[in-house]
């Protein structure tokens, strides 16, 4: 860990140094050993640098960026979901490419074992060594719930879900939930003060909107304090996009998804454009 540590403070330090960046993005210990994130603007501060705990920076990185000039570029400390995340914000056009950079760093076994992670590195390895990763579909706890016929299915699922508190702690936590307004929160698709949460206009939206855009960080399941299986859930889908279009998500920006619709360049005369769509390069 140390080594990997000091490996990620070296490679951090040569970005600052040679101004291929304005700042770094990662964790930092501070005042009452506090751990939270930080930008680090000097290779002085980087003394400060740690790499627990597990910690998604990407739609983090993508609030600075938008908050600074045009001209200001970013480097981030990530592990391979997040470096998954910010691929799938590029694609979107939630990110310019040409300002962001990333210092990628590996999960231990241990880590890759608790996500039932089957990357626990990014493809761009600049600390640590890679390590294994762990096959989620041979372990029992997802096999509990992918297993039996589609009724069977439907009905642990159901059970599930319907402990749901709808408080959008899975929505919040998501490094790829970036739409404005939400769907979800819509009086059209899910009715207000309505506990749990009604499954299909939900929980379906919820899981079909990110089933081409899931990057397997496991936020969602870990936000849910009622301990519902959420990841289970997506990475059926992203097995299913695997399976059918040899297709992962965040693993190549210049790859679109299967299933995901164009973004929209010029948007036609009457055309509804999400809020959060940038159109050439300007909000609309």
């Amino acid at each position: 860990m140390q080594r990997m540590l000091n490996q990620l403070k070296e490679k951090a330090k040569a970005i600052l140094e040679g101004k291929e960046a304005d700042g770094v993005l990662g964790l930092r210990k501070g005042l009452f050993d506090v751990i939270q994130p930080h930008v680090f603007t000097t290779p002085a501060e980087l003394d400060t640098l740690v790499l627990e705990p597990k910690w998604l920076f990407a739609k983090m990185a993508r609030s600075i960026l938008r908050a600074k000039p045009a001209a200001y570029r970013l480097a981030v400390a990530v592990r391979g979901c997040d470096e998954r995340a910010i691929v799938e914000l590029i694609k979107r056009s939630q990110i310019d490419r040409g300002r962001i950079l990333t210092i990628g760093y590996a999960c231990g076994a241990d880590q890759a074992k608790a996500c039932l992670c089957s990357r626990p590195f990014p493809g761009k390895l600049d600390a640590g060594d890679a390590v294994e990763g762990v096959d989620p579909f041979a372990d029992e706890r997802v096999k509990a719930f992918l297993d039996g016929d589609g009724a069977q299915r439907m009905e642990k699922w159901t059970a599930q879900l319907r402990r749901c508190i709808k408080c959008y702690g899975c929505r919040n936590a998501c490094p790829i939930c970036i739409c404005v307004p939400c769907k979800l929160e819509d009086d059209v698709w899910v009715e207000r003060g309505v506990i749990p949460a009604e499954m299909v206009s939900f929980h379906h939206i919820r899981a079909f909107h990110l089933s081409d855009a899931c990057v397997a960080c496991g936020a969602c399941q870990e936000a849910c304090p009622v301990g519902i299986p959420l990841m289970t859930l997506q990475l059926s889908m992203r097995a299913a996009l695997k399976r059918d279009y040899n297709y992962e998500a965040g693993l190549d920006a210049d790859r679109k998804s299967p299933v995901l619709f164009d973004f929209i360049a010029e948007p036609r005369s009457g055309q509804h454009v999400p809020d959060w769509v940038d159109t050439a390069g300007k909000k609309p």
